[in-house]
């Protein structure tokens, strides 16, 4: 939604500023809490998991 999207924008301006890269990853659902009493969690893993940078997976998906 629109507050989301504003919210996006100033944290990603200020993650910048700090010199951290920020990614936006989106949920399969309307939010991440849904798609994990949806799905599960393996499949919520998954489906961020190719949204995130593979370095990384080693550091965020466990």
């Amino acid at each position: 939604d629109a507050s989301g999207d504003m919210a996006l924008v100033a944290l990603t301006k200020r993650a910048e500023a700090a010199g951290i890269e920020a990614v936006a990853l989106s949920p399969r659902m309307g939010d991440f809490n849904e798609d994990l009493r949806t799905f599960g969690l393996d499949a919520l893993r998954a489906a961020l998991r190719i949204q995130i940078v593979p370095m990384d997976v080693v550091r965020f998906i466990h």
